[in-house]
């Protein structure tokens, strides 16, 4: 019997001594509740784990909690009546007050059945503190990146402010000038050569907003009723002037079994082409581009279409053909000092591409050229979609707006002389006012047809002048202009009560189709 009794010593203290081995190695120490007698017991690595002094007893699980943080001693607290009272699980992360380093722990606790005669608790409590502070860490390091990212959107949001009022004076002026009769073809070149640069400024600006909306994930495709042919048609005839400067041919070819009409989003469609395009003219010196686009796939409710973009430039060597599509990417430095340019257009393109669900492939030989194959997928139009008007065709007759009253907003001399030139060139009746205090002051005393607000002023900005207005009661038309076109801005203008908008700067035949849009028709000569 006292062999017996030996060997059973012997085997407990072996598994006394296993179990620490294993507790060391988890870094977890064990312990066991009794309900029936209230007996409480655990592993020596509990002792280490929470700092208890060799010389404490611990007579129960209440017994831990003083060497736990106030929060924690709540919290285990309300836990534990939850598992000893409804069987519910334990499962607590502590953090332990240890003034020489933080120091977390999990507990953790399940009520187990013992032979039919009442249950038992057992649990864990195991050091995660290398876990919880990697996590802090993570955390900390995506609030800086948030705030990174944030200041970062608020910088290139202002610099595009700051550099689109001015641009849109140059624009805005230079389409004025080119208006006049008479004017001589030496001052007429100048002023081509004026509105190229400042279109060509704009589409550098308006890359680089692209390209830092899609790094926040904050573009989305807008799905419209639209005239393909004629989208391609009006890309071709706008780009022509560009090729035709650089004594380049500019051939157009359309598929005739292309529809001449799709439901899409035509304005990335355009940017896609347009980046393409600007490229092939860019890096052609001799020769020719052209656009194509061929039907790959049709049935009775969409296409798959195949818009190819191929010159005779300069090319691109086979180990540049993927790294041109990353971000300021160019084949050389020496391809930025001739021909310029922020390597965003191509990564914008693919970015525009990927969240068509499509794709891009490049084909070039250096020295003779390049071909730039895009593949989108498009669907027939919908009764439940906008469809937009046909545009290109006769000149509207601007002479629909004579007897019109509109009121310009805005503390920018130079834009409120752009726009009432424009408007009044337009045969339009014109006021203005330089904020939004002085707009209130003029709504008083006379009556306007449409308002067109800037946004941001002093003293009483554009979105505090239009609420104050639909309080007021007036419900006129207003579009206001604005210098950013975030998703924010969009949402802040409508809640405001604004009927639409117009991003500065602005083609002077988007701001007359939208006055069309929102004037009453019965003050609109026909």
């Amino acid at each position: 019997m006292q062999t017996i009794a030996r060997r059973k010593l012997s085997h407990l203290q072996q598994v006394g001594a296993l179990g620490a081995e294993v507790g060391s190695l988890l870094e977890a120490g064990f312990w066991e509740y009794a309900p029936d007698s209230g007996a409480f017991s655990c592993s020596e690595f509990v002792y280490e784990l929470l700092n208890i002094p060799a010389s404490v007893t611990l007579g129960g699980f209440d017994a831990l909690l003083p060497f736990l943080s106030e929060q924690g001693q709540a919290d285990l607290t309300k836990a534990w009546e939850s598992l000893v009272t409804n069987g519910e699980d334990l499962n607590c992360l502590m953090e332990v007050p240890n003034n020489a380093k933080a120091a977390w722990v999990r507990i953790k606790g399940k009520a187990i059945a013992r032979n039919q005669r009442g249950t038992k608790i057992i649990g864990t409590i195991q050091d995660v503190t290398e876990f919880v502070l990697r996590e802090k860490a993570l955390v900390s390091e995506k609030i800086a990146a948030e705030h990174t990212a944030q200041l970062k959107a608020e910088f290139v949001s202002y610099m595009s402010h700051e550099v689109r009022t001015p641009l849109n004076a140059i624009m805005g002026l230079t389409y004025l000038l080119l208006q006049e009769d008479g004017l001589k073809e030496e001052h007429k070149e100048n002023l081509n050569s004026i509105h190229f640069s400042s279109q060509s400024l704009l589409a550098l600006i308006n890359n680089t907003l692209d390209y830092s909306k899609i790094e926040a994930g904050k573009v989305e495709l807008e799905k419209v009723n639209f005239h393909l042919k004629d989208l391609l048609k009006n890309t071709h005839q706008a780009l022509c002037l560009r090729s035709m400067e650089k004594k380049i041919s500019f051939d157009l070819s359309i598929d005739p079994r292309t529809p001449s009409e799709v439901a899409g989003d035509p304005v990335r469609l355009m940017q896609i082409l347009n980046n393409l395009l600007g490229n092939a003219i860019k890096f052609t010196d001799h020769g020719s581009v052209k656009l194509g686009v061929e039907v790959i796939y049709q049935n009775n409710q969409e296409w798959v279409l195949e818009f190819s973009v191929t010159d005779t430039g300069i090319g691109i060597p086979l180990d540049k053909q993927e790294s041109i599509f990353e971000s300021f990417t160019q084949v050389n430095s020496s391809t930025h000092r001739q021909y310029g340019g922020t390597g965003l257009g191509l990564s914008i393109t693919k970015n525009l591409v990927e969240l068509h669900k499509g794709s891009i492939q490049v084909k070039s030989v250096p020295g003779e050229g390049s071909k730039f194959s895009v593949r989108l997928r498009f669907v027939k139009p919908q009764a439940s979609l906008v469809t937009l008007p046909k545009t290109g065709g006769s000149k509207i007759p601007f002479s629909k707006l004579r007897g019109v009253k509109i009121l310009v907003v805005d503390d920018n001399v130079m834009n409120k002389t752009v726009a009432t030139k424009l408007l009044t060139n337009w045969h339009a009746e014109v006021d203005t006012a330089e904020d939004g205090l002085a707009a209130l002051g003029k709504m008083d005393s006379s009556a306007y047809d449409l308002i067109l607000m800037d946004l941001y002023m002093p003293n009483l900005d554009g979105f505090q002048t239009v609420s104050k207005l639909r309080k007021l009661g007036h419900q006129l038309p207003v579009i206001a202009l604005t210098a950013n076109a975030s998703e924010g801005e969009r949402k802040k203008i409508f809640e405001a009560g604004v009927n639409d908008y117009l991003t500065k700067p602005f083609v002077p035949q988007d701001l007359f189709n939208k006055l069309l849009q929102h004037l009453d028709s019965s003050k609109i000569l026909n």
